[in-house]
């Protein structure tokens, strides 16, 4: 793949319209082309700033033309008034002035800006949400894609001193290798991936004939512990943070056993810290 088709293809990756076939290609050049890379992660934080911007909305902006008419002529004060300060005088009562007409009008502007803040507030909710599933789904894709021929490991090896030190200057920090044998988790090996627009290692292993793609990434913060969620078609994530880095777990393993597992690499001994 060129650099000209992978630039046409990052838009449609990080919405997820990609076929498994391009998915994979453009795996394969991001990791092998720094510059592209680059544009990857450029164009993936630009949407995700996208999404978590909330729009500062009047209420009145959002009323109809006619209705809105109608409120700022029952108001008091004209709303096209100038804005200039003017000197303070005595006011004579309005003669035949009905305070029932306002008093609707601000009801109806209070309800349209409530109806605004309920809104946002489910909006709010929804992207948590989507944003959390959305993550599970790339997570489970990469994790599909990872089982096609010849594309689970760019370093085959068990021993954890080779996998480790393979990672050095094809990432900003140094990604954690832990010898599992006696959980009965083998090391397989590792690689470079994408996952949510960034570069990322997947260290590889594997219990019986399930693999297990450990994806981790920078990701500043207190220490969390495990959370597992079934992924659908038999697929189980298992995330957690630990010492500034982020940990995303997948495999056909059932929670125990994916928990098991989060539990032996969380305390076995590091080869060393994450710099």
């Amino acid at each position: 793949m060129q650099c000209s088709d992978s630039r046409l293809l990052i838009h449609a990756y990080l919405d997820n319209e990609l076929d498994a076939g391009d998915s994979v290609r453009l795996n394969r050049h991001i990791a092998d082309c720094p510059a592209c890379a680059r544009e990857l992660e450029r164009q993936s934080l630009l949407q995700e700033a996208l999404r978590r911007a909330k729009p500062v909305l009047a209420a009145s902006d959002a009323l109809p033309e006619a209705l809105r008419a109608r409120i700022l002529t029952a108001l008091p004060l004209s709303a096209t008034a100038s804005t200039a300060p003017t000197p303070l005088r005595p006011r004579r009562p309005m003669r035949g002035w009905n305070p029932l007409p306002a008093a609707l009008a601000a009801s109806a502007l209070l309800l349209v800006g409530g109806g605004f803040g309920v809104a946002w507030q489910r909006h709010a909710t929804e992207t948590t949400v989507t944003t959390g599933a959305a993550m599970i789904a790339e997570v489970v894709s990469d994790h599909v894609r990872s089982l096609q021929p010849q594309h689970l490991t760019d370093v085959l090896t068990s021993d954890r001193h080779t996998v480790k030190p393979w990672f050095d200057g094809k990432l900003d920090f140094s990604p954690q290798v832990r010898d599992l044998d006696a959980a009965g988790f083998v090391l397989v090996g590792g690689r470079l991936d994408v996952l949510h627009g960034r570069r990322v290692a997947a260290i590889v292993y594997r219990r019986r004939l399930h693999p297990i793609n450990l994806f981790q990434f920078v990701a500043p913060g207190p220490d969390t512990t495990p959370a597992s969620a079934d992924a659908g078609d038999g697929y189980t994530t298992t995330t957690w943070t630990q010492g500034g880095v982020a940990y995303w777990a997948v495999s056909t393993l059932d929670r125990s056993e994916m928990e098991s597992f989060a539990g032996a690499f969380r305390t076995s001994p590091a080869l060393s810290a994450p710099r």
